[in-house]
């Protein structure tokens, strides 16, 4: 009972991270609008993570860095990084309205990779929510319409769904006994490293963004570090990574009902629906509603 009540903890994290991305993610949209270009925001969003990801070395107290492991915080953050790149490849060259629902793959990629490395125990019903909430992150998140580089966006989203399942699954298999805090700020510092090699790709000079866009690029950074925190914490503490991927898809169902209101809130350009769209939507929602009942039964 002890430990089930741990787990319902995790769950609720991973919904109020998943809350924290979709706000983070609609206002860095709103950032990208104001001309920040992707990879600047990319570059200041990993420079906030570190920034952020250094508070639980000033709220926890660690033990001494194990050195002879220092090698699994490295790759877990080149893998986050490489998540994220190929992210951004699929954004520029691929196709955004097949990008965003095939990310949908990373819960279904994060229980294949459990029941392979047997981190976790995993149930039928568990692989079932997994694959409920893949084909509910398709239905809310596909546009629909004549979609460009189906091949290259296919393969980019799926690497980087896999890429970023695997950096997961390493912070639940790895942060406890390394130390969470200090494994997730490593993670994060060698991320944000890495995201200096974006600078010559850069659409001008930090110095050349836009004032408008600056509230978007701290509002959008502050929720994503935030709730990147609060879900990878959890994940090196409950070590609940299925379950907690699936809840974490929640994310595409604020982003989807908070758009509007948020919108209007700011006065912010708003989404055209079809008919066709509005039914896709509500179908994804039910779906991803009976993957999380799964989940809490």
């Amino acid at each position: 009972m002890f430990k089930n009540k741990f787990m319902d903890i995790s769950l609720v994290f991973s919904a109020l991270a998943a809350l924290g991305y979709a706000l983070g993610a609609i206002f860095s949209k709103q950032a990208l609008a104001e001309g920040c270009g992707i990879f600047r925001l990319c570059m200041l969003t990993n420079m906030c993570f570190v920034m952020v990801f250094s508070i639980l070395l000033t709220f926890e107290q660690g033990e001494a860095i194990p050195w002879e492991q220092i090698h699994l915080p490295i790759l877990t953050g080149t893998l986050f990084f490489m998540g994220q790149l190929l992210t951004i490849l699929a954004i520029r060259m691929g196709d955004v309205s097949l990008q965003t629902p095939i990310m949908g793959t990373k819960a279904v990629f994060v229980v294949l990779i459990a029941l392979i490395l047997g981190t976790e125990s995993i149930s039928p019903e568990l692989v079932l929510a997994a694959v409920l909430a893949m084909v509910a992150i398709a239905l809310l998140g596909f546009s629909g319409g004549g979609a460009k580089n189906v091949g290259l966006t296919l393969v980019l989203a799926l690497s980087s769904s896999l890429v970023f399942a695997g950096s997961e699954v390493m912070v639940a298999a790895f942060g406890e006994d390394f130390g969470v805090s200090e494994f997730l700020f490593i993670v994060m510092l060698v991320n944000g490293l890495w995201s200096l090699l974006l600078i010559p790709f850069f659409n001008g000079s930090i110095r050349e963004i836009r004032r408008e866009a600056w509230i978007w690029i701290l509002l959008g950074a502050l929720l994503m570090s935030f709730q990147a925190m609060l879900l990878n914490y959890s994940l090196a503490r409950y070590q609940n990574v299925s379950a907690m991927n699936i809840i974490y898809s929640s994310r595409g169902l604020f982003s989807v009902f908070l758009a509007l209101p948020i919108a209007m809130m700011f006065r912010l350009p708003r989404e055209l629906l079809t008919k066709r769209m509005i039914w896709q939507r509500g179908a994804g929602a039910s779906l991803l509603c009976i993957a999380i009942a799964i989940v809490f039964s």
